[in-house]
């Protein structure tokens, strides 16, 4: 074994040739070159640390974020001050436009419109519900088609952590669903919220609209390293 490699183990790391064995990071950052992608829509935006992590990345192009809840908000507006090609809305996306309650969370990563069920309770210390609030809902074609004149030549990345909505914001992008080349979808084996669709079914109906799964990267895992929570990274096939 190699000098760098023994010294990695020691802190415990590993090191990895990106080619061999891609990374979110690594396949986000491929796609985006290869297929020129020049919009992001970061739904369930936090705090901004995805368009942060685009621009370390290399990303120049145009980013549209978006949070519901207040104080986390303000965050995220801390954080894109000063880049002019990345913009915030204190909205949430879903399948149709109204308001809808969204339990805000200890960790502000874990708030979601659905109320997390007894496993989260038990696995998440930040997934305690602290307050709620009323979220301004819209959807993905209601804000391509009346914030984005040009949204049709538009080559996008649409990003989804919504703690189990997912599918709600992607049904509400199906009539724009052409000009969407990547999809990024946090998806739950394990369930950690109420009433949260299989993540079979999820992954099921990506599919039936013609996106093909380029990799799977867990994100949280038990104790036994069953996965918990996994991004999912996929492609129109229309551009495949």
């Amino acid at each position: 074994m190699k000098l760098h490699h023994k010294i990695a183990r020691l802190f415990g790391y590993e090191l990895i040739k990106r080619k061999k064995h891609s990374t979110l990071k690594s396949d986000l950052t491929y796609l985006i070159e290869r297929h020129a992608i020049d919009l992001v829509l970061d739904v369930g935006a936090n705090s901004g640390q995805f368009g942060a992590m685009l621009r370390k990345e290399g990303y120049k192009g145009k980013i549209h974020s978006f949070e519901p809840v207040s104080e986390t908000f303000e965050l995220l507006r801390a954080t894109c001050s000063g880049d002019q090609s990345w913009f915030v809305h204190q909205v949430a996306m879903g399948d149709v436009c109204g308001k809808t309650p969204i339990h805000v969370t200890r960790g502000s990563t874990l708030s979601s419109f659905l109320k997390p069920n007894d496993y989260g309770k038990e696995s998440f210390k930040g997934i305690q519900v602290i307050s709620e609030e009323m979220a301004e809902v819209s959807t993905i074609e209601n804000f391509l088609t009346t914030q984005v004149t040009d949204y049709d030549k538009r080559r996008i990345l649409l990003k989804m952590d919504t703690q189990g909505y997912d599918l709600n914001v992607f049904r509400g992008a199906l009539q724009v669903m052409g000009s969407i080349v990547c999809v990024l979808s946090e998806i739950s084996v394990t369930p950690i919220y109420a009433n949260m669709p299989h993540y079979l079914d999820v992954l099921k109906e990506y599919e039936e609209y013609g996106f093909v799964v380029i990799g799977f990267y867990p994100v949280s895992r038990k104790d036994n390293l069953s996965v918990i929570e996994l991004d999912c990274t996929l492609l129109n096939s229309k551009y495949a």
